[in-house]
């Protein structure tokens, strides 16, 4: 089974490895150093002795640990027994250890200097024995064990440290994993939790704001379903019943001229159809575009909605009244037909009995309904997928639209273009086509 990296162990092991190489270094160095700063000073001491000493050859001068002479010979044998040739630099240490470790202090150690005083030639030795009792005892552990230990206490430090803080960062950070892997579509809608950092808010922002993206989509997806369905009915139904009816006709030998009408309907709804779909994906996609603009007779548009939906009120004693004249604007033709149909639909298929009253006067459309049944429920009157529809399209168009409930039914307004509602509508004006059906 393949082992999936986490960033978290890279990142541990990556920090503690760097920090014990880096303890393990200095530790290095600090033994190096304290090595070195020993013979400087040992250097610096034997130098000072051959300066202060007064010798002549054959006669060193012994002071303390150290030995001063003017001739190699000179010096002890056990000097030039274990460092057997003469220094050839001058000011440089020569030495000879003997026993020692890293926790244990050397047995005997060896020191000569070769150094120029004025233009006189001297040597320096000493000698350093711990059984002989001529250096002191060192005092608490060995330098070596201190420093082993210091850089031991380092590393567990910087691991604790580094434990803490990856705990402390790994904290928010599977906060984040939490509530990233839980987010619904409450979550979405509620503030964006606080992780501490500002890196892990900015990531939090970009999670929720693609899934809000996504979730956005699918919305519009679901509502354009939703309304494709919804307002697909109507044509649909027109193609099936008008179908059916020009089978009977071509059975029973009807003229052609009938067949033509009931094709034409047929064909009609089939445009119908194809512009529904169309103005659906144009506003699914919520693009700034404008349709495009046609002559539209508001008053021929109700007449032809009302004989495609005139089977809604088939069965019920429902009395149709319809006002219109045979003014033009320049409309978006399918929006006008959504809007409409949805409003007529609505108004007949939530009066079971009573009556409906339709008014077109130019660019403006008054829809009646009174239900004199004991069915009637007001809450459900003009609500619906339909009419959400309907305000979409009315505010992506910026016209006027009004609703208001009568009691036992509801009032429908809409201005189709500029214009304004004056809440004065009136059912019949002088100069309109009226017909009434039941």
């Amino acid at each position: 089974m393949k082992l999936t990296p986490s960033l978290r162990i890279d990142v541990l092991i990556i920090m503690l490895l760097t920090g014990i190489s880096t303890i393990l270094i200095l530790s290095v160095l600090s033994v190096h150093y304290f090595i070195s700063g020993m013979e400087k000073t040992m250097q610096s001491v034997m130098y000072s002795q051959a300066q202060d000493q007064q010798v002549t050859d054959g006669q060193p001068q012994t002071s303390h640990l150290f030995t001063v002479a003017t001739r190699w010979q000179d010096l002890p044998a056990a000097i030039k027994q274990n460092i057997q040739l003469e220094p050839s630099e001058f000011n440089v240490l020569y030495k000879a250890i003997i026993g020692g470790s890293p926790i244990k202090p050397p047995e005997k150690g060896f020191f000569v200097i070769k150094v120029l005083k004025g233009d006189e030639v001297r040597y320096v030795s000493s000698t350093l024995d711990s059984k002989a009792g001529n250096k002191a005892p060192p005092r608490g552990m060995p330098f070596f064990v201190v420093i082993v230990a210091t850089a031991i206490l380092g590393i567990a430090m910087f691991t604790l440290v580094l434990m803490l803080m990856m705990r402390k960062v790994a904290r928010p950070m599977k906060r984040l994993k939490n509530w990233a892997k839980g987010l619904n579509n409450q979550q979405l809608a509620q503030p964006i939790p606080d992780f501490h950092y500002s890196e892990l808010n900015t990531l939090a922002e970009i999670v929720k704001t693609s899934l809000g993206t996504v979730q956005e989509s699918l919305e519009r997806e679901q509502q354009f379903l939703g309304y494709a369905s919804h307002e697909l009915r109507t044509p649909i139904a027109v193609i099936r019943t008008n179908s059916e009816l020009l089978q009977k006709l071509i059975h029973k030998g009807a003229s052609p001229e009938k067949q033509a009408e009931v094709l034409n309907r047929i064909e009609r709804a089939g445009f119908t159809m194809t512009d529904l779909t169309e103005t659906l994906l144009w506003l699914n996609r919520q693009e700034g575009k404008r349709l495009s603009l046609t002559s539209v007779s508001l008053g021929q548009l109700i007449t032809q909605l009302m004989q495609d939906l005139r089977y809604l009120s088939f069965g019920k004693a429902v009395e149709v009244i319809v006002n219109t004249d045979d003014t033009e604007q320049l409309l978006p033709n399918t929006l006008c037909r959504i809007i409409m149909t949805n409003l007529i639909r609505n108004a007949l298929q939530h009066t079971a009995e009573g009556r409906v009253i339709i008014a077109q006067s130019g660019c403006k459309v008054t829809i009646e309904n009174y239900c004199n049944s004991d069915t009637f429920d007001a809450e459900d009157l003009g609500f619906g997928l339909g009419l959400e529809l309907t305000k979409r399209l009315i505010t992506q168009y910026e016209w006027h639209y009004q609703s208001t409930g009568l009691g036992s039914g509801r009032k429908v307004s809409v201005v189709f273009g500029d214009g304004s509602i004056d809440g004065t509508d009136e059912v019949a004006n002088d100069g309109l086509a009226s017909s009434s059906t039941r």
